[in-house]
Parts: C-alpha cells; structure tokens; sequence
C-alpha cells in the first residue's frame, strides 16, 4: 500500500482503528472524494467467519488509485489491515454486523477525520460491494456529501441475502430500504452483466451496466463514473 505514490494512515475513531491511505503530497480541496473498501475476505470457501478480513487484492483500493479527481483518498472497512491493533475487533464485525449501527458510526467518524486531513467542505463517496452498502448508508446519514456512486453494490441487503439464502445481517436504519430511499444528490450505481455475486436484480437504482464480473475490474470504471456524477 505504500507504494504508487500513496501512503498508508491509520486513524483512531470512535474507539477503533481505521486504515486509510491517500496520495502523498496531494493539495487539499473543497470536495473530498472517499473511495470505501468492500467486505473483504469475510467468509472462507466453507461459509465460515476468517480470523482477518483484510482482502488480498483490494478493490476499493484500485478505484481509488484510479479516481481522476483530487483531493481523494481510500478508507478500509472495521478491522481490515488493522486487525490486531485494533483491539475491540471481533468475526460480527465483518459478519453479521458489517452493516451495523456500530460500524456505520465508525466508518462515518472516519470519514470525518479524512475530510478535516484534507480541509474540504464536501465528500464524494465511493463504494466497492459492500463498500458502496456503506457508502449509500452514510449519504443517508450525513448532510455533506455531495456525490455518490457505487459499483457492483446489492443496495437490496434483505432481497440480497433472500436470494442467496445467506442469515438475514444486523442492519442500521440508514442501511435499511436504501434502493427505495437514496438521498437526492448526483449519484451512479453501476452493476456487472458478467457479475455472479450482485446479480442487476440486487441495485434497482442501478442505471449503467458495464461487462465486468463482481471482483474485475472495476478501476477501469473509474473515470466514467466520475464524469458521469458531474453530469448529473
């Protein structure tokens, strides 16, 4: 991660610890665009919780790099990277709880602290799989975002895990109904027509389709949806 020109950062917020990671020497900027990382390796090929949900390959991580706009930088979900500095961690948190109150106000305290490195005013947030989960969620919590896009994102948690007969997760409010209720902000929802985890039927706020599958490769997505959000 502390290669390419960007630097890794953990921060301590609302009693956990959070990897981030932005471009070294960047400028800072009224819009800050947040990039969230997916669920990461939350489950083994057996369905069982992992020890570590630090993904191998981090999509979110990808976009961000990839992202034409600046000031930007990437936040990683609870407990990813930092697995055994933060102490509080536990297999609920990229479980069950992934999307829970708990875990949306630390990811939202997160957010905070990147907005003040940076001195913007505003976010863009950005989400991967779950990532984009959270970062509608935080849209719907927060009155400063001034953009949202998600990639290949199942907005419809409940018909989601329905669907893939999975237990039902531990959702916050802001987390519930969010295909139906998004906030009214610019915003692009893009789906995989090759994508075998969040089928179309997953996003229905979905408008753009790209072939791409669920973990490939969504980067080069970037700056479309980037353009794609200032035309709205």
């Amino acid at each position: 991660m502390e290669s390419g020109g960007w630097a890794r950062r953990d921060v301590a917020v609302a009693g956990r610890v959070l990897a981030t990671a932005a471009p070294l020497g960047q400028a800072g900027g009224a819009v800050l665009t947040v990039v969230i990382e997916g669920d990461g390796r939350a489950h083994d090929r057996f369905g069982r919780p992992t020890a570590d949900p630090t993904p191998a390959d981090p999509q979110g991580l990808r976009i961000a790099r990839a992202w034409p706009d600046a000031p930007k930088a990437w936040i990683a979900r609870p407990c990813q990277f930092t697995r055994h500095a933060d102490a509080r961690c536990r297999a609920e948190d990229w479980t069950v709880d992934r999307f829970s109150d708990a875990v949306l106000a630390a990811m939202d305290a997160g957010v905070d602290q990147l907005k003040r490195q940076a001195g913007a005013g505003r976010v863009v947030l950005v989400g991967w799989s779950g990532g984009g989960v959270v970062a509608a969620a935080l849209a719907r919590r927060r009155s400063d975002v001034a953009g949202l896009v998600t990639f290949a994102a199942p907005l419809d948690i409940a018909g989601w895990t329905a669907e893939r007969d999975l237990s039902p997760l531990n959702l916050a409010a802001d987390a519930q109904g969010l295909a139906e209720r998004l906030p009214a902000i610019p915003q692009a929802h893009y789906l995989g027509l090759r994508d075998r985890v969040v089928p179309v039927e997953a996003n229905p706020a979905a408008e753009d389709t790209a072939d791409e599958a669920h973990d490939c490769c969504w980067e080069r997505r970037a700056a479309q949806a980037a353009a794609r959000l200032k035309a709205r």
